[in-house]
């Protein structure tokens, strides 16, 4: 019996060593078949790995895939495809400053920039400023300045005017207007500006002017000017000027003419007084149809009439009317000499066009304006 129970122990010792050493190979060779699989070799020298070097080569290839998604993804999402091209705007340059003298420049300055706009096609005038304008020919010290700008020649109908500064020789505007106009016309035309007094009783004298030769400015960019204003120039041939105020009533097919006053009227030097009235004569397409006169002031050179003239006018006619002022000095004898004339209507060109325009696009108001009368 004790034999047996120790031949019992010695095999079941045995049985459960050799269990024991088949667990280790079984584990030996598990571990010897999953090696191979998870390593991928990168170059020809090939070793072999721990278990942490394998960890470590996992991670360094999710990172490099990570990263190449990542990147994929910034160029798609982040990046234009003009990246690394030259933006001007974020390298503005500066204005360029210009000075235009001139022999008279006792008249003060203009400050003004300008700049042609590519997109739009216009030519952009920024009224800044004038400075050290020259006090009015009246007790007061002070004048009421404004200026009108115009492209010479026009480019279309429109009168651009600042605002009215009162009491002041240094205005200050802060304007701006457009001119639409090709960029390869530009070296063919004049920028002018008109700089005036305003009077609300009277005719708004001139203080000066300035003319710019646009042929000789790039205004491709921005461009900066101080310019000397000259005294205005007088034109061979005026013989003074003349405030009229046109009215359409389209109710009642009625044009108005107000004949308001005149100023300046040149004289000959035979007669040096005159005793002036004015004669409208209506015409339609170059045809007289009718014609009304004021009455006559005696002894001026300056006279004020404040006589209204009314003529019938259908609407379908109105586009084709011109009207002839004439200024004459009165003659008990003859018919009167004629002082100075001036034509307003669709088919005149200035002041005379532009002062018609604004009466037909303000019907059933009164638009007064001073026009020059030319022998």
């Amino acid at each position: 019996m004790f034999c047996l129970r120790c031949w019992r122990l010695q095999s079941s010792a045995k049985t459960s060593a050799g269990q024991e050493i088949l667990a280790k190979m079984a584990m030996q060779d598990i571990q010897v078949t999953r090696e191979p699989r998870a390593v991928q070799p990168r170059s020809a020298s090939i070793s072999t790995p721990s278990r942490g070097s394998l960890r470590s080569e996992h991670t360094t290839d999710d990172t490099s895939s990570i990263s190449a998604r990542s990147d994929a993804s910034v160029d798609s999402l982040v990046f234009e495809a003009n990246f690394g091209a030259i933006r001007p705007d974020l390298y503005p340059r500066k204005d360029i400053v210009l000075q235009q003298a001139s022999v008279d420049g006792s008249q003060g300055r203009l400050h003004t920039r300008l700049k042609y706009d590519f997109r739009t096609s216009d030519l952009v005038v920024h009224l800044i400023e004038a400075q050290d304008l020259p006090p009015p020919d009246t007790i007061s010290a002070f004048s009421d300045p404004y200026v009108r700008i115009a492209l010479v020649p026009g480019v279309d109908e429109r009168v651009r005017q600042s605002s009215v500064k009162r009491r002041t020789t240094n205005p200050y505007y802060n304007e701006y207007f457009k001119f639409p106009v090709a960029f390869e016309q530009l070296r063919e035309r004049l920028l002018s500006f008109q700089l005036y007094d305003y009077d609300k009783f009277s005719r708004h004298s001139g203080i000066g002017e300035v003319e710019i030769d646009l042929a000789t400015v790039d205004v491709s960019n921005s461009v900066e000017m101080w310019c000397d204003i000259q005294r205005q120039r007088k034109v061979a041939g005026e013989a003074g000027e003349v405030l009229v105020s046109l009215s359409y009533l389209p109710a009642a097919e009625r044009l108005t003419v107000v004949l308001m006053k005149a100023k300046d009227l040149k004289m000959s030097t035979t007669t040096p007084s005159a005793d002036p009235f004015v004669r409208v004569s209506l015409m339609v397409e170059g045809k007289k149809v009718k014609r009304k006169k004021t009455s006559v002031r005696r002894a001026s050179v300056n006279p004020v009439w404040n006589e209204a003239l009314a003529f019938n006018v259908p609407a379908e006619v109105l586009p084709k009317v011109t009207l002839e002022i004439g200024v004459l000095d009165h003659d008990l004898i003859g018919h009167g000499d004629v002082l100075g004339t001036c034509v307003l209507g669709a088919g005149c060109s200035g002041d005379g066009l532009s002062h018609w325009n604004e009466m037909m696009h303000n019907q059933r108001k009164s638009i007064a304006r001073w026009h020059t009368l030319k022998k």
